[in-house]
């Protein structure tokens, strides 16, 4: 693992940079001090191929629009997300997936607007939200509402987003699901979030190991799978894996997908994993970064990346 000050150490070295987003470009609401700067350098001034890899429920058009409105442009190469490889999963299986018990950030959003939102996973496929006991299989998309039918009057609120604990309703929809034997899709494997203002939001992954390790059958989607990585690497034909680096702030799913891929990768310390290695939990100067931690966690971790980097800068 070496250290390195910005990614203009790594331009000559790399022709694709597949990055993530949340944590390393921005937070979900503004772009990261210098991470503007640093990807219009990657692409502009030195004219390399960048794709953006993320383990979001939206569709690839979702990050295009959001990544634009944040200053980033949308000059880059292409686009990997959880939600668009579940959009391809379900559209390749609309008969034996026309059902599914839901798990979601916006009933509203999702399904209620689907013939508008380009960015949900239920935009274009015929896909209806029912009981668990009509359903095919439970998706797991966000974790505010529970759902049962596409009518927002019977939504059901969680609080797991913000406390991470179950509750019965959530019991109810894990125990009635495995008591069907029904697969339970997850459209981003990320247990949490770190955003704006440094607050830590649970994800839908949460559920989904719940559910596994249970006994149910988890479809992921995201990394970090090693096909979602290849499929980066495919939007760029003749590409040698010797030339590609995976840039991100998660050991369990961004360094760990770039080693099971064979690529190269770069750790953003300053992302999720901020307060188990800087001294004051923030990346707000680069000697702030305790490089031994940074170590003792990679040794607990199992994985070490190829380089590390306080945060996404040039």
């Amino acid at each position: 693992m070496k250290r390195i000050a910005g990614l203009r150490e790594l331009v000559q070295r790399y022709d694709l940079f597949i990055i993530d987003q949340y944590g390393v470009l921005h937070n979900g609401t503004v772009a990261h001090a210098g991470a503007v700067d640093a990807f219009q350098r990657l692409l502009v001034e030195h004219g390399k191929r960048v794709v953006i890899l993320s383990n979001t429920s939206r569709r690839a058009t979702g990050v295009r629009t959001l990544l634009a409105s944040l200053g980033f442009g949308d000059g880059f190469h292409g686009v990997v997300t959880g939600g668009e490889a579940a959009w391809v999963y379900l559209d390749a299986r609309r008969d034996a997936l026309a059902t599914c018990a839901l798990m979601t950030s916006s009933l509203e959003k999702s399904v209620v607007s689907r013939e508008t939102n380009d960015q949900s996973v239920f935009h274009g496929l015929d896909l209806r939200v029912s009981s668990i006991d009509d359903a095919d299989f439970l998706l797991v998309e966000g974790t505010l509402e529970i759902c049962y039918s596409d009518r927002p009057e019977d939504v059901i609120p969680i609080d797991f987003h913000s406390t991470g604990q179950s509750n019965a309703h959530i019991e109810a929809f894990i125990s009635q699901g495995l008591a069907r034997g029904l697969p339970l899709l997850c459209t981003n494997p990320d247990l949490i979030s770190i955003q704006h203002g440094g607050r830590t939001v649970h994800m839908g992954g949460k559920i989904a190991k719940e559910y596994e390790a249970r006994g149910g059958k988890v479809v992921y989607f995201g990394k970090p799978l090693k096909e979602h990585f290849e499929s980066c690497i495919d939007l760029v034909p003749g590409t040698k894996k010797d030339r590609v680096v995976h840039i991100g702030d998660s050991l369990h799913h961004d360094v760990l997908g770039a080693v099971d891929t064979g690529i190269d990768s770069v750790f953003i310390a300053g992302g999720i994993h901020a307060d188990e290695v800087f001294d004051r939990g923030v990346a707000s100067r680069e000697d702030d970064l305790d490089y031994a931690r940074v170590e003792s966690l990679c040794e607990a971790t199992g994985v070490e990346p190829t380089y590390v980097i306080p945060y996404f800068s040039w």
